[in-house]
Parts: C-alpha cells; structure tokens; sequence
C-alpha cells in the first residue's frame, strides 16, 4: 500500500553500499522501520536522513507493520540548516531521535505525540540562543505523554524528589531520592510549562538534572543505556 505521510527521522543505520535503513516517526503511524534504495552515493538525499528531520514520505507499507516498509520519495518540510551548523544543536537532534526510538519500539499511533515532537524540531531549529537546555525540558515534558509525569508536590517537609515514586518525599531514604540542592534544580524544571521556556542552568547542573532525568526514565519508562549520543552531549558540554 503506498501511503504519504509527514515524518521525523529518528536513527539511520547503513545497508549494502547504497541503502539506508532508518527509524521514522510517522503522523499516521508512529514509529517504524523503512529503507531507501541509491541514498549513500547522493549527499543530498543523504542530508535528508539526519536525526529529527522534519520530513514528508511516500513509502510503500507492508501489512504487518513489524516488517521493513520502503520509502519511494522523501523531502523537507523544514530544512534544518540551524541545526546542520550547530554542534550543540545537532548533538540535542541527535539524543532526542535516539531517546524516541528507545521508547516507541514498536508502531504506536498517536497524533498528540509527533504533535510534540514536530513542535520540538521545529522549536530547536528556530532558537537563536537559550537552547544548551533544550533536551533537559525535552526529557521532562515527553513524559506527560507516557503517563510518568512528575507529580509536583514540593513543600518544606517534602524538600527531596524520589525518582522512584516521582513526587517529592520527606526523607533521602535511598538512591534513588535526589539530594536537596538536585531536588530543587527538579523542582526548576517542573516549574516549566512548556519545552520552549527559558531556564538557566550550570555545566554542572544540566550534567546533574540528565543524569537524574534518564535514570527517572529507566525506572519508569525504558533502559537508556548505550544511548551513544549521550556521551557526544557530555563532550559538547564540556
């Protein structure tokens, strides 16, 4: 069947000496796997399958979606030139595709999340400046999709955020319940109603709030383990 459908490209690995196989969040059909014939061998074509490209596809899908679907033709709805040229920028794209394909392993349709993820490639790319923390609000607010979402009850007898349970607790009764000073960069961030609010962190604060926000993940959500950008982010930032 041959569909056209707007898409963000999440991950590319290479195939033969001229394919490509890449993860592709759909509009119509979330995440799925699919491969392009004679891409390797032209740059431009090629340009098109970097990570949170803003896409429209014709493709040729299979009736089980588990299977690899073919793409037919593939252009920019958004030409990512900010991003391109922007080494922090494209290490966020970068995280964001591969942090998405860990989550949606399998097609999930769902309008109201590539809404968000549509908003947040379009916002990335758009940003002259404050956005060194863009993947940190990413993080946190992808999460209201999944049904995790922090709880924000914060007081003075609940100064200490549990990952485990996601609210703030009286006590660090574990390792898993951030220290004070961590517990209130949380609760910064929770204070945020939407990904594209300015917020000022550190080097070292921002370092803190990922680590904490992708061990949050691994609880509740997905393992982030040998997330290869991660490192690339760390690097970056340094």
């Amino acid at each position: 069947m041959l569909v056209e459908t707007d898409a963000i490209i999440l991950h590319t690995i290479k195939y033969s000496e001229t394919s490509i196989i890449a993860h592709v969040f759909t509009e119509e059909f979330g995440n799925g796997t699919y491969i392009m014939n004679n891409v390797r061998t032209n740059r431009s074509k090629m340009a098109l399958f970097q990570p949170l490209s803003l896409v429209r596809i014709s493709a040729y899908r299979k009736k089980d979606p588990k299977q690899i679907h073919r793409i037919s033709n593939i252009s920019f709805i958004q030409v990512p030139t900010s991003v391109t040229n922007n080494i922090v920028k494209s290490s966020i794209s970068m995280f964001a595709g591969e942090i998405v394909n860990r989550i949606f392993t399998e097609e999930e349709y769902s309008t109201s999340i590539f809404s968000f993820l549509k908003s947040f490639v379009v916002l990335l790319e758009n940003s002259q400046e404050n956005y060194a923390n863009l993947h940190i609000l990413f993080l946190l607010h992808l999460t209201k999709f999944l049904g995790v979402f922090p709880q924000n009850n914060y007081s003075l007898s609940r100064r200490y955020f549990s990952l485990t349970l996601g609210e703030f607790v009286e006590t660090e009764s574990d390792g898993t319940v951030l220290m004070e000073k961590n517990s209130l960069l949380f609760l910064k961030i929770l204070n945020t109603r939407n990904i594209d609010e300015s917020i000022s962190l550190t080097q070292q604060e921002r370092q803190s709030l990922l680590s904490a926000l992708l061990l949050y993940y691994d609880i509740h959500i997905c393992k982030t383990q040998n997330i290869k950008s991660f490192e690339i982010l760390k690097m970056v930032f340094e």
